[in-house]
């Protein structure tokens, strides 16, 4: 993808799964590849980290963009950041120094010393999991409702467990 601009990118999502005593037997990483495969997702950035019993470390990044569209990323977002204050020129100096700066630290997501320290806080045991996942397929129809002069005033995932903690609140009210 080259000139990377807002209509090019989907929404994006940011997950963090904690997982107690997991048992990864690749059914996760296979229903991800089914999203990715169908063009419904593409990750953005992705890391598992996972702390044995000793103590050891183990993570995995993955991806779906090249290296210059991380950096495109970095860019855009820079410059998104910069336009809240109305001013063209430093939006696109923001943009300009995001970029420079994502590339320079990153490949392509999180450095060695980010996994080192979201690893020390995990308990031994356990692992956890951050995807920041483009919603590909939700692109046409925001771009459509976008061209009809929609403006979003909300967004939200509503999961059973939130539902069930609204639930026990308005019992417990």
């Amino acid at each position: 993808m080259t000139d990377m601009n807002l209509k090019d990118i989907g929404p994006l999502q940011i997950l963090a799964v904690a997982f107690h005593k997991p048992d990864f037997t690749g059914k996760i990483r296979e229903e991800l590849q089914k999203l990715r495969d169908q063009k419904f997702v593409r990750i953005v950035d992705g890391l598992v980290i996972q702390k044995s019993q000793t103590g050891e470390i183990a993570a995995i990044e993955e991806n779906d963009i090249t290296q210059s569209e991380s950096k495109q990323f970095g860019a855009l977002i820079g410059g998104w950041i910069g336009l809240g204050t109305g001013r063209k020129d430093t939006a696109l100096a923001t943009s300009k120094q995001m970029s420079e700066a994502f590339n320079e630290r990153y490949q392509f997501g999180l450095d060695k010393d980010d996994i080192e320290e979201m690893a020390a806080d995990l308990p031994k045991g356990d692992a956890a999991m951050i995807l920041l996942i483009e919603h590909s397929w939700l692109t046409p129809l925001r771009n459509a409702m976008r061209e009809g002069g929609g403006t979003l005033l909300a967004q939200d995932f509503l999961s059973p467990e939130l539902l069930m903690s609204v639930g026990q609140a308005a019992v417990a009210a």
